[in-house]
């Protein structure tokens, strides 16, 4: 073997254990590395997230909600890891804010609903009641009504009266001394509309309450649609406008009397403007209905 041939080899020789210790080394680098991270199981979002988002709507959700596995290295310090701190979490919370699709959960995304209820009773002046009445969509202004706003209320009653004909018994004549003429009474029916009640304040509608001027400012947080199952696209009942529970404010007359319209007659309810003055009517009936006198327009004519 020439000299050339030796040195080739040694160098082939000591080329190989270079590369096998570079190997070496590296193989444990990657395995001292590997042994720190640890894999941890984590939760994503599967899609946006809007703020106000209940958690317990997205826990009962299909696919709202995926799992991955992320080394813990990477991870938020507050990231949820386990099924149980999930539920634990998201339970009776809303989410803070928006959460970006395939975002990882965190603890601090979601905080509680605190709501600071003032009772009803605690809004009626002294003097005053509470009293719920209930109309159609028609009588009761197609759910423009508001709390907080002010209305009218027109009845209509059937009301029943004798009429005394001309031969209707009568005491003796004390002149003649003979008896008086026979005959039987007469009933008839007129039928009467006319405001029962003026400028009656509305304390609440449906459930909405009138707000108390003295409380605090409150924010309410909309609900996704997208991650509610419960609404399919189809509007609320809020959003028809077509509320017709009213609890108006009232004196204990005026409860009485509405009571009283309310069980043996037709309503009908006007909204008024924040300047309404109350108007005294004489009411309607057939005979007046065209502003007039309707039987002496009938003959005239």
């Amino acid at each position: 073997m020439g000299r050339r041939a030796i040195v080739l080899l040694v160098a082939l020789i000591l080329a190989g254990l270079a590369a096998w210790a570079v190997w070496n080394f590296l193989d444990g680098v990657r395995s001292e590395a590997e042994a720190e991270q640890v894999q941890v199981t984590v939760y994503r979002a599967a899609e946006p997230i809007a703020e106000g988002a209940e958690g317990g709507i997205l826990l009962s959700g299909q696919e709202l909600i995926v799992e991955s596995t992320e080394e813990q290295v990477d991870l938020p310090d507050d990231a949820i890891t386990t099924q149980e701190e999930l539920n634990s979490v998201l339970t009776g919370r809303v989410a803070a804010g928006p959460i970006s699709a395939n975002a990882i959960l965190t603890r601090s995304q979601w905080t509680e609903v605190t709501i600071d209820v003032t009772p009803l009773a605690e809004l009626i002046p002294s003097g005053k009641q509470a009293i719920t009445i209930g109309m159609d969509n028609i009588g009761g202004v197609n759910g423009f009504v508001e709390a907080g706003d002010r209305v009218n209320l027109i009845v209509t009653l059937d009301i029943a009266a004798d009429v005394i004909p001309a031969d209707f018994p009568t005491l003796p004549d004390q002149e003649t001394g003979g008896e008086g003429a026979t005959g039987e009474a007469e009933t008839i029916t007129v039928t009467y509309t006319r405001y029962v009640l003026q400028g009656l304040p509305v304390l609440a509608v449906g459930r909405n309450v009138r707000l108390d001027e003295d409380a605090p400012t409150v924010i309410d947080v909309e609900p996704d649609p997208t991650t509610d199952p419960g609404i399919e696209g189809e509007p609320t009942e809020e959003e028809t406008g077509n509320e017709t529970v009213f609890t108006l404010e009232v004196t204990p007359e005026e409860a009485e009397r509405l009571a009283f319209a309310f069980e043996n007659g037709s309503m009908w309810m006007t909204l008024v403007p924040e300047d309404f003055v109350e108007v005294e009517t004489s009411g309607v009936i057939i005979d007046t209905l065209f502003g007039g006198n309707l039987l002496d327009d009938i003959f005239q004519n």
